[in-house]
């Protein structure tokens, strides 16, 4: 597989009296103290202007995102969700972006390798910082490639999951934002439905899965794509933004080189009627 990963103020005299009264009375606190002054010295280091550094409220991982531009959303979330526990091959996000779904990604499944694939190259560079602030680097790579031609960058067959969160919009919908990031996350500017299915399927391994979220509208043009490039529908869960409204996403996993009959699951409710979030999303981020 052709795979490259590209790694990328003195303490005042009250906080040093503190340290050494702490560690004379407690180590452990000073230790603590001590790490947590060399992880802010790391975060100021990887951190860039007009940059946010932002809670994944998982496992303790945080993302660097841009102030303005694509920053990621529910969408994500939802898809790093969508798998089931306990992976442990190699996962490979197409379209990573900012690298918020891979970072979710090696909390949910600590023994799986995870692969980021985005054309952005500003957006690589910033998922590989995240990588690093979060020490994973060892299992969450990024390589800057366009998906259209990843067989200039992978090999065939290596993936036991494939995932996407494509654009959306097709060019001619709606309003294109003004943000080249943004745009290029929304809009298929530099992808297609198209054109990302073949690429998914060639580097899946025979049994291996390819698990998507998209508007709930586009669900046929995707079913139909998929029997062409030997993919089967396998799990399909819709996903309703409150209990009064019609499904706006779904959540759909399909399988290479596999007979097994689709399971649609049952919908996946984002808020509850009064606004608040649902049990379920509830239950990923626990108290």
């Amino acid at each position: 597989m052709f795979v490259t990963l590209h790694l990328p103020k003195p303490a005042s005299m009250n906080a040093c009296f503190v340290s050494l009264c702490l560690t004379r009375s407690d180590g452990i606190a000073s230790s603590t103290n001590t790490k947590a002054r060399s992880n802010k010295r790391v975060e100021t280091a990887l951190l860039k202007e007009n940059e946010s550094l932002d809670d994944l409220i998982l496992g303790g991982l945080r993302i660097i995102q841009p102030r303005a531009g694509y920053r990621f959303s529910i969408d994500a979330v939802l898809l790093a969700h969508f798998l089931p526990g306990g992976q442990k091959g190699t996962i490979i996000d197409l379209g990573s972006g900012n690298g918020a779904i891979s970072l979710l990604l090696s909390a949910l499944h600590p023994q799986a390798q995870i692969i980021g694939v985005e054309i952005q190259e500003q957006m690589v560079e910033r998922a590989r910082r995240s990588a690093q602030l979060n020490r994973l680097t060892e299992r969450v790579s990024f390589i800057n490639a366009d998906i259209r031609t990843l067989h200039h960058h992978m090999d065939a067959a290596v993936a036991d999951w494939v995932l996407c969160n494509p654009p959306f919009w097709k060019e001619n919908e709606g309003k294109i934002n003004p943000h080249p990031e943004a745009a290029a996350a929304r809009h298929e500017l530099k992808l297609t439905l198209k054109e990302l299915i073949p690429q998914a399927a060639r580097i899946l391994k025979d049994r291996g899965s390819l698990a998507l979220v998209h508007r709930a509208e586009r669900l046929p043009e995707i079913i139909a794509l998929l029997p062409e490039h030997r993919l089967q529908p396998r799990r399909l869960r819709p996903v309703y933004p409150q209990p009064d409204r019609s499904a706006a996403l779904i959540l759909l996993e399909a399988q290479k080189a596999s007979r097994v009959p689709l399971e649609i699951k049952p919908p996946l409710l984002l808020r509850q009627k009064g606004g608040d979030w649902s049990d379920e999303i509830k239950s990923w981020y626990p108290d």
